[in-house]
């Protein structure tokens, strides 16, 4: 069930910005497709430069623990990308922050009761309808950090470069030996309708997503195609796009914020966040 809470008018006088920053925009209850455990998502307005932070219940303690979405706090990047503290965890963050990244919504308070973020169709169209549903406008950053130099990473046969540029853009190039991906190429920038990525579902392997019991709820590689019909015919490299996009969230700022073209052959969730950690660290000479 997905519930949306229209924002509450401001208290007068001087409470009006305490009032908004608490305010509930959103909403959201179900279950979770990799967990099959009942999850629910709170979210709320944060106070302006605090960036997103998540709120975990703990197994443990019954208690919240305070996560900030940051590439420092990442445990787990094996099959999505995982924030942890003190022993608890939440998995599936890179489609939220996809979706606030694209929405420009930067400063969120997000609390769930749960193991994972949810899946919904293995998009990030769940969150992006939300925000619609909840009367949060969509605003495009302007790109106003400059980056200084080259930043170029390598895992094996993976490479994911950030090079200096006018604007900020994404560039995935995928190669699986597959009869219906092979060698694909797909871009987006900051001109572009961000739907044109944040409809992109995910996609797997049949036998893993049997093993997770998600064959039925996503879309899964069979040996000579596809178990659903696809959004578009390089659906899958839209997909590494807006993943990346969510990766790079994990830098501290929204990453369209940043001059710089991020180039990715054949890249994945560790190497992204590992050049979420390489941007943190010079973001701050590149605010002066």
């Amino acid at each position: 069930m997905m519930e949306v809470k229209m924002p509450v008018s401001p208290a007068p006088e001087n409470k009006e910005a305490t009032s908004k920053e608490a305010e509930t925009l959103a909403t959201f209850s179900g279950r979770g497709l990799t967990s099959k455990q009942a999850i629910q998502v709170d979210i709320k307005a944060a106070p302006s430069g605090s960036g997103i932070t998540f709120h975990v219940l703990s197994t443990k303690t019954n208690s919240y623990v305070e996560i900030k979405a940051t590439a420092d706090n990442v445990v787990n990047t094996l099959r999505n990308v995982v924030l942890g503290k003190d022993g608890t965890r939440l998995c599936i963050v890179e489609h939220f922050l996809a979706a606030a990244t694209l929405w420009g919504v930067e400063d969120l308070s997000v609390t769930v009761a749960g193991l994972e973020m949810p899946l919904g169709d293995g998009s990030a169209a769940l969150w992006t309808d939300l925000f619609e549903k909840a009367g949060i406008e969509r605003n495009t950053p302007q790109s106003t950090v400059d980056l200084k130099e080259p930043i170029i990473l390598t895992m094996g046969d993976r490479t994911l470069m950030a090079l200096p540029d006018s604007k900020f853009s994404v560039h995935y190039m995928m190669d699986w030996n597959h009869p219906k991906i092979g060698k694909r190429w797909q871009s987006w920038d900051v001109t572009q309708n961000p739907s044109e990525i944040t409809m992109a579902r995910t996609f797997g392997m049949l036998k893993d997503h049997q093993m997770l019991g998600l064959e039925n709820d996503v879309i899964s590689l069979t040996a000579d195609g596809f178990t659903m019909p696809l959004h578009w015919d390089d659906e899958p490299v839209r997909h590494k796009l807006l993943d990346l996009v969510g990766d790079l969230a994990l830098c501290g700022i929204n990453p369209l914020k940043i001059k710089a073209k991020f180039i990715s052959i054949k890249g994945g969730h560790e190497i992204d966040v590992e050049m979420a950690k390489r941007l943190a660290a010079v973001l701050p000479a590149l605010a002066n």
